[in-house]
């Protein structure tokens, strides 16, 4: 295995546990959307002094969307909030927040209203609005579209492994992969009747790992032992065992 710094690591057994992937933000539906990218659109605010006396469109109807239209209120010369339904998913003070902002003139609402189209050479200079059927072009700075974040397995899902509904497939006796010697468990697995909590993440370790056990050293007794009866050895080499039990005679 190879990581992203080149390092190679040598193993006969590997584990993905790799939660529901790494989290991409959710693109809206534009032509030529990435071209933009970086140049006037972006999809996470790193730095809200960007913005600053800047010209500002945010798209999208859920707390990132109120919050930051509330936030960059006060840095950009002009906020515009677009949703394409007039209701809105985030929290009651937040939308009767952007509606006070609104009646101040310091953030325009078009609702409902979807982005159509970016305009602009190099860098973005507007965006085209659809509403009710009219289409108009807003002159902006920048493109905010904060439309939440979606699971995706990443370069996992270029090893060959079979994939379903954007998570591994693995047996139940074991939890590996169609691979042997991989193993995938959590929420990054699937197979029927998967609950995705963290008790059975748990549960899959723990049979992960005595199959593992058994690969690596093959014809080797595997003994399992109760932490509560055989205890275990602390961090300072000390042994920590249960209290044994008072067995007392009777006369």
């Amino acid at each position: 295995m190879t990581t992203n710094k080149g390092t190679k690591h040598h193993a006969s057994i590997i584990a993905i546990a790799g939660g529901l992937g790494s989290f991409e933000p959710r693109k809206p539906q534009v032509l030529d959307n990435e071209k933009y990218e970086d140049k006037g659109v972006n999809y996470f605010i790193k730095d809200p002094e960007l913005y600053r006396n800047k010209k500002v469109v945010i798209a999208g109807g859920g707390d990132s969307a109120l919050d930051w239209s509330i936030f960059l209120s006060d840095i950009a010369s002009k906020v515009t909030l677009i949703h394409r339904r007039n209701e809105f998913r985030g929290a009651l003070d937040s939308v009767e927040k952007v509606q006070e902002l609104k009646l101040l003139n310091k953030i325009k609402l078009i609702t409902p209203s979807e982005v159509t189209a970016l305009i602009g050479e190099t860098h973005l200079e507007g965006v085209k609005i659809e509403r009710k059927g009219v289409s108009r072009i807003l002159e902006t700075d920048y493109f905010i579209p904060l439309f939440g974040l979606s699971p995706k397995l990443g370069p996992i899902g270029n090893w060959g492994l079979d994939i379903e509904k954007n998570a591994i497939k693995v047996d139940t006796v074991d939890y590996q992969t169609n691979i042997p010697g991989i193993f995938a468990i959590g929420d990054v697995n699937t197979y029927e009747g998967k609950l995705k909590l963290i008790l059975c993440g748990f549960h899959e370790a723990t049979l992960m790992c005595q199959s593992a056990y058994r690969l690596l050293n093959p014809g080797k007794k595997f003994v399992l032992k109760y932490t509560t009866v055989s205890g275990v050895n602390g961090f300072d080499g000390s042994r920590k065992e249960a209290e044994k039990s008072v067995v007392k005679a009777i006369v």
